[in-house]
């Protein structure tokens, strides 16, 4: 009843919390086809960007909404640059998605009475498994002297996805907050 009631009156909120649970649903479909990234995103930012113009919601919707718009633009990033080195996501990087994905789903309950430590814990704990694994894959790119550009390359992917969990988690702060 709370989340239909912030939802209802509180455009904000319901632009950043839209914003996680349509990314979370589509991370598979955007790690097949990356490319469609920026048109996937862009309805997403014109919302957050209106929310934040109609100015309607409770003051600590903004930085939940803030949150968001950064998470929205790494995310879009991250799968521009798979895009871009035209690179498939490699097991880490798909383990990590789906950690992403799974914290992503688990956002709506922030919002709830009851069980929004539940959730928050859940999604900590979701982030650092992703982090984890992004981690150790990105320590072992480095450290093999094998294939020195594609080592690069995918050193640079772990740590624009790690941004994306950076952005997801302070957003999910922010809604916990809320």
């Amino acid at each position: 009843m709370r989340k239909l009631w912030f939802k209802l009156l509180d455009t904000r909120f319901k632009a950043a919390l839209d914003t996680v649970q349509r990314t979370g649903a589509c991370l598979g479909d955007l790690a097949a086809a990356p490319a469609g990234a920026s048109a996937f995103f862009r309805p997403l930012r014109s919302a957050l960007k209106a929310a934040a113009a109609d100015g309607i919601g409770r003051p600590a919707s903004s930085a939940a909404r803030a949150a968001a718009e950064d998470f929205a633009a790494l995310a879009e990033n991250f799968f521009s640059g798979l895009a871009l080195h035209r690179t498939a996501p490699d097991a880490a990087v798909r383990e990590a998605l789906l950690a992403l994905q799974r914290a992503c789903a688990a956002a709506p309950g922030l919002v709830s009475f009851r069980g929004k430590e539940r959730a928050f814990a859940e999604i900590h704990g979701l982030c650092a498994a992703g982090r984890k694994t992004l981690s150790l894959a990105g320590t072992a790119a480095a450290s093999a002297p094998d294939d020195f550009p594609q080592n690069l390359k995918f050193s640079t992917i772990y740590s624009g996805l790690d941004a994306v969990f950076d952005a997801f988690e302070r957003c999910a702060e922010a809604l916990f907050k809320i």
